[in-house]
């Protein structure tokens, strides 16, 4: 491996060289795929505290208009609903869904329910 003045054969150190080299590409491969990973769970769990956000503000619904803001917290993180408008002639309320994951995932929506049936007329990003 060494010649007789104490230098490494070229051959050999670029072959040292290149396994290193693939050894640091698989490392940052790995890394890209864990944050790639990362950013789909955070996503599904944001969408779960949205999902729970709008069959809490249904369940809600008579009350919604009397109260003002509404905490919800899960394992995934904490929904909040905010009521906008109460509009008991077109029996409509808008409230904003807002979503915060343990992750540090924030995100909020529009929300626009019919007062007397539940049914979601609008769910939509906030202009």
């Amino acid at each position: 491996m060494k010649r007789e003045g104490g230098f490494i054969y070229p051959h050999v150190l670029a072959a040292i060289l290149f396994l290193l080299l693939i050894l640091g590409s698989l490392t940052i491969g790995f890394q890209k795929e864990l944050r790639s990973a990362e950013l789909t769970i955070s996503f599904y769990k944001k969408q779960q505290l949205f999902r729970v956000g709008m069959s809490e503000a249904v369940s809600k619904l008579p009350r919604m208009c009397a109260k003002q803001l509404s905490h919800i917290d899960t394992e995934e993180g904490r929904v909040t609903l905010k009521q906008m408008t109460c509009d008991q002639k077109k029996k409509r309320v808008i409230m904003f869904v807002s979503v915060e994951t343990k992750d540090g995932l924030v995100d909020e929506r529009e929300l626009e329910l019919d007062l007397k049936t539940g049914e979601i007329i609008k769910w939509a990003n906030p202009d």
